[in-house]
């Protein structure tokens, strides 16, 4: 089946410009050209009328989190809660007004219930779902008690979680390349590292490094026999620079970089995926919903030095890439 898609104006976005007079062709599923508005014979075709709308190509959102529900300030063992079928089944809500808002293309980047990305990634594909394409990384590789772990149990509670939660935790670096494995093995197209201390994780400082060096390289090695990339959730400096130095792809966040981690990732090629909005998306709701003040207190230090560093960034060649760090 053929249609045929007439905006008021469509945008290139090579040139920046934004084009009247032209029409979108799309044959079945797949866009088949841009062509000039009368250049379509509308017989035989479905016409899609948009006056006074414009269209873009799909966008493309390189951190997202689209399994389970947005976290609700309260710590990581809110998941326990939630069976594995409910975070998948949110999941495919999730991808679904992901797609409807525009998002063609996602990087979606850890779940703590292993597997369930890979999983709704592969439903999508088989077309039993709608959403995104989905570019996934299975699980956290993540320290014991980091911030890609659950945290904030009671010990006897802590020595019970599922495996299926703690798929990727590894305190040596043979431990990362075996977590590397696992994940890699269950289906994963890349690697999260959790390098650092995260804003919503109960008792983690995103200052602090939660890796070495050696740790990171190894996840950097091991993935690399597999063809994949290593992406490095990263909000201090000090860990920004061990990701760096290690040759990951990727710096998740970058909130607390220095200017020296800034001329490392310029020098080396490396990736800042910043998601600026998801602070102010913490900030508001997390007031009005009484999210915990150690979260709220994170996250305003986090978001106000991400804009700062991200115009350094700008200024520095770095590579940017962006990310909402929440569902649609």
């Amino acid at each position: 089946m053929r249609t045929v898609i007439r905006p008021q104006l469509l945008l290139d976005v090579v040139t920046g410009e934004l084009l009247a007079d032209r029409a979108v062709v799309v044959e079945g599923d797949h866009v088949a050209g841009v062509v000039a508005a009368g250049d379509v014979p509308a017989e035989g075709a479905v016409v899609v009328d948009l006056p006074g709308q414009t269209v873009l190509p799909g966008l493309i959102d390189c951190h997202t989190h689209l399994v389970g529900e947005p976290d609700s300030g309260h710590g990581s063992a809110e998941v326990l809660a939630r069976t594995g079928a409910q975070e998948a089944l949110s999941g495919v809500r999730n991808a679904r007004d992901t797609l409807l808002a525009g998002f063609t293309t996602v990087r979606d980047v850890g779940t703590l219930r292993a597997f369930v990305d890979v999983a709704l990634r592969d439903a999508i594909d088989q077309g039993w779902v709608a959403g995104p394409r989905m570019r996934v990384a299975g699980a956290y590789v993540t320290c014991s008690g980091g911030g890609g772990d659950i945290t904030g149990l009671a010990p006897d509670a802590d020595a019970v979680v599922p495996y299926e939660l703690r798929v990727g935790v590894a305190d040596s670096a043979d431990e990362v390349r075996r977590a590397v494995r696992r994940v890699l093995h269950g289906g994963a197209d890349f690697v999260k590292v959790i390098a650092t201390g995260a804003v919503m994780a109960s008792g983690s400082v995103p200052g602090a490094p939660e890796f070495t060096g050696e740790q990171i390289r190894a996840a950097v090695e091991e993935a690399s026999l597999y063809g994949a990339d290593v992406a490095a959730h990263a909000h201090g400096a000090e860990g920004i620079k061990r990701a760096v130095r290690a040759g990951v792809r990727s710096i998740e966040h970058g909130s607390l970089m220095d200017d020296e981690a800034i001329q490392m990732m310029a020098a080396a090629g490396t990736f800042l995926v910043a998601d600026v909005y998801n602070g102010d998306y913490i900030a508001q709701t997390g007031r009005e919903q009484g999210w915990r003040a150690d979260v709220l207190a994170k996250n305003d230090q986090t978001t106000l030095a991400q804009r700062e560093g991200f115009t350094k960034c700008l200024a520095a060649g770095v590579r940017i890439a962006f990310g909402t760090d929440i569902v649609a």
